[in-house]
């Protein structure tokens, strides 16, 4: 008997994580808002035919762990909550509350789109002995959300090309990336060339405005260990 009841189980955990997928999709990677504009809008979509979703947005100034009721930001978005049917879409505004913020570089904030699955629909049969064992998972996307403030010098597209590489002997030895512009950059692959050779990086992360940011090197680029007398150790 307790190897049906734990096979039960087993089954009814595997139905469950098979139907656990994300079905809300937001448009673009990231979200520009040019403080000129009273409002931006942002469109999610539900992309499963087959089943609604209960969606919640909320805003955070980059501490993942705050909920939609500790974040404190100076935007407004609406809806906060609604239903997404299956292949519909619902656009979300976005509106700046003229809260001060940084004049000299843009702000970053993150969009958070927190999603609810429906419950796992069983046969009479076996609904009230799954009903306890059954799992529901709630998948949150989070993306970024830039405020530009007006007036800022310089273009986003030449910030890339004007940041300041520099190499760190230290232990261990780092690649410093500092940010002139007031803009942020994001870079997914960063290679080094030595002695005309590149030697390639998993590095990847954005650095802020007017900020640095430090790239641990791969082991090949590390500096080798010398010992008192001025050798390679281990030569």
């Amino acid at each position: 008997m307790g190897c049906v009841a734990r096979l039960q189980v087993a089954l009814c955990l595997c139905l469950v994580f098979g139907q656990a997928q994300a079905g809300v999709i937001i448009s673009g990677t990231r979200q520009i808002y040019p403080e000129p504009r009273r409002e931006i809008t942002v469109q999610v979509s539900n992309d499963d035919a087959h089943a609604a979703r209960l969606v919640q947005v909320w805003l955070d100034g980059g501490d993942a762990r705050l909920t939609a009721e500790h974040s404190e930001v100076p935007f407004t978005l609406s809806p906060p909550v609604f239903r997404l049917d299956p292949g519909k879409s619902q656009a979300i505004r976005l509106a700046y509350t003229q809260e001060p913020l940084p004049r000299d570089r843009e702000s970053l904030f993150w969009l958070n789109v927190l999603e609810v699955p429906p419950a796992t629909r069983q046969p009479e049969a076996f609904a009230a002995a799954e009903r306890q064992n059954q799992l529901r998972f709630a998948f949150r996307i989070r993306t970024k959300v830039f405020f530009r403030p007006q007036g800022l010098s310089g273009s986003p597209l030449d910030a890339p090309g004007q940041l300041i590489w520099t190499l760190h002997t230290g232990k261990p030895a780092v690649l410093r990336v500092f940010n002139p512009s007031p803009f942020h950059v994001t870079f997914h692959d960063v290679a080094l060339v030595v002695g005309g050779q590149v030697v390639p990086s998993d590095q990847q992360g954005m650095v802020a405005p007017h900020a640095s940011l430090d790239l641990a090197l791969p082991p090949l680029m590390q500096p080798a260990p010398v010992d008192p007398a001025g050798h390679l150790s281990g030569q």
